[in-house]
């Protein structure tokens, strides 16, 4: 077990891997990003390419290349063992040794029955009479092959058996059949069970991970309701938490630094077959926060391009605030000329590609749309306008508050300040779709007391021991652990001392407390940084100053007690020694 995690370790750094959910920035020796497992707007993230190993400071997660594929695709240790021996190239020759000793998880068996039918369905699209009508159907759209087997599309026949009984031989379970949404009964309780996706072209929707977790299924008939429908919520399945496509354009949406935002499968495909591969769409739902977020782990660049009716302008408007709740910058496409992406990708490859380059910033867009719809020369006019922007300033910075201020009261012909004092006067409706957006919580200060950290400044940069090795002794710490580590810090000095330049971390003491340890050396780097070796000793200075004050302020409290007791146990002796003590620590 332990060569093949060692060899992904060596093989794999922590920031490439990290890198590829999360905007990461150099900050000295280390990276930073915003943590994707908590909401945050300040960056506690911080990644160690040095230590191997990742910790944030708001929410406390932290680890190695392991642990984080574990947390951010929820799977398990045998699996993240599988995932990243698969991006270095290793080939694993027996996970069952890494195997609890329960078995396979509950989410096994759902991806089991989702690959299954996703197999079936793509089997039934090339080989069957009826698929082979549908396949003529996607090329007649415009999808060449490649482009169908690249995102598995398939076939779901006209049958209320034929799935439900192949994935019954192949061991699947009627539960998992039924809560996947693969399989349906009409009243709770009865054992005969049938297909819920019956005679419909089948789009399979994968997880970050490329395993296909859910599908959407699209009418074939005029008459056949609804038009899409969707896997059921299921242990491997959330369609507010996964974006159609997100898989295959998340490669691309890093290097271009944006993602294109649409609302169809076939607005995904083919803008994707056509060259636009950073490209994806909500899945069977309005857009979510979550489905912010995974964005935001690659860019904080958005741009839309829905409908151009007044459905597809409200679903824009919708993620203008959650996007903008999440700090994601949003632009939309103009100019679509009452087509969707895909239709206008077939007729116009590279102007598709233009309308997304042109994109407007989206609050000066809706500034135009809404001044182009109404008589803005009158009172009415321009109070319509007023009413419909104010949750659009509410929640932005100040400096691009004012650019966008600036930029409707010359459009309305009003003086700047009435629009600053109607933005001041307006409160959000409960009901605003902004509301739904995250905002930071604090969810935990990530800080460490005054002996921590001079137990960490010790070992970020040894020569700050050097300057005060004679100021300090194990009386000025506390617990156990920190008794014992600056024993093992003096233990070391003193044994070199003139020849000393810096500690040997694989001691015993050390080596024991290396996690926690390399917490605590993150933090040290990230706080100080930028300081100068003088300033470093200042800084040492003044906490050796808090931890003695500290110390004396305990010790004052456990006299203060000791002398109530002896006061209350007439021990005259103890009392006045106790008092002499008393007056010997407030006179320092």
């Amino acid at each position: 077990m332990a060569d093949i995690v060692d060899d992904i370790k060596s093989r794999l750094s922590i920031s490439d891997l990290v890198g590829q959910y999360v905007q990461l920035k150099k900050n000295g020796r280390n990276f930073k990003g915003l943590c994707p497992f908590h909401g945050e707007k300040t960056p506690s993230f911080i990644v160690s390419p040095e230590k191997q190993i990742f910790h944030c400071f708001g929410c406390s997660k932290g680890g190695d290349v392991f642990t984080f594929i574990q947390e951010i695709e929820g799977i398990s240790f045998p699996e993240a063992i599988q995932v990243l021996a698969d991006k270095v190239g290793l080939k694993v020759e027996d996970l069952s040794k890494f195997q609890k000793k329960e078995g396979k998880s509950e989410k096994d068996e759902y991806y089991k029955a989702h690959e299954l039918a996703a197999e079936f369905f793509e089997k039934e699209l090339h080989k069957s009479k009826d698929g082979k009508k549908v396949l003529d159907y996607l090329k007649k759209r415009g999808l060449n092959e490649e482009t169908i087997e690249e995102f598995r599309l398939g076939y779901a026949p006209d049958s209320f058996e034929e799935l439900y009984t192949m994935l019954l031989k192949k061991g699947i379970s009627k539960n998992v059949l039924l809560r996947s949404g693969l399989a349906a009964q009409r009243n709770i309780g009865e054992d005969k069970i049938y297909d819920k996706f019956r005679g419909r072209l089948m789009f399979p929707i994968f997880d970050y991970l490329g395993k296909v977790c859910g599908f959407g299924g699209r009418a074939l008939k005029a008459d056949q309701e609804p038009k899409y429908l969707n896997s059921s919520e299921n242990p491997i399945y959330s369609k507010g938490k996964v974006l159609y496509g997100f898989y295959h354009s998340k490669k691309f949406i890093k290097e271009e630094d944006k993602a294109i935002v649409v609302e169809g499968y076939f607005d995904v495909l083919l803008p994707y077959q056509n060259g636009v591969k950073n490209i994806v769409a909500s899945s069977g739902t309005a857009f979510t926060p979550d489905q912010a977020r995974l964005i935001k782990r690659l860019t904080e660049n958005v741009v839309t391009a829905f409908d151009s009716d007044d459905a597809g302008f409200e679903a824009t408007k919708r993620t203008y605030f959650i996007l903008a709740g999440e700090g994601v910058n949003m632009k939309t496409v103009t100019g679509l000329s009452a087509k969707d992406p895909a239709d206008y990708v077939l007729e116009n490859r590279e102007g598709f590609r233009n309308l997304i380059n042109e994109a407007k910033n989206f609050v000066s867009f809706f500034i135009e749309k809404l001044v182009a719809n109404v008589d803005t020369t009158q009172i009415d006019g321009r109070n319509k306008v007023i009413a419909e922007i104010l949750p659009v300033y509410k929640e932005m910075p100040a400096i691009t508050k004012d650019f966008y201020i600036r930029e409707l009261a010359a459009k309305l012909k009003v003086q700047e300040q009435f629009v600053y004092d109607e933005i001041e006067n307006f409160k959000l409706p409960t009901s605003h779709p902004a509301r739904e957006a995250s905002t930071a919580v604090a969810v935990g200060n990530g800080k460490f007391e005054v002996r921590e950290l001079l137990l960490g400044l010790f070992l970020e940069y040894p020569s700050t021991y050097k300057e005060i090795a004679d100021l300090i002794s194990e009386a000025d710490f506390e617990s156990d652990w920190q008794k014992a580590i600056y024993n093992d810090l003096t233990d070391q000095y003193n044994s070199a001392r003139n020849d000393f330049e810096r500690w040997d971390n694989d001691s015993k003491v050390l080596a024991q407390e290396r996690e926690k340890l390399n917490v605590l050396s993150l933090y040290v780097q990230e706080q100080y940084r930028l300081f100068s070796e003088d300033a470093l000793t200042v800084e040492v200075g003044k906490l050796i100053d808090k931890m003695k004050k500290d110390r004396v302020a305990r010790r004052l409290k456990q006299i203060e007690n000791g002398i109530k007791e002896a006061e209350d146990e007439a021990d005259k002796e103890k009392l006045i020694r106790l008092l002499t003590e008393q007056q010997t620590l407030l006179s320092k």
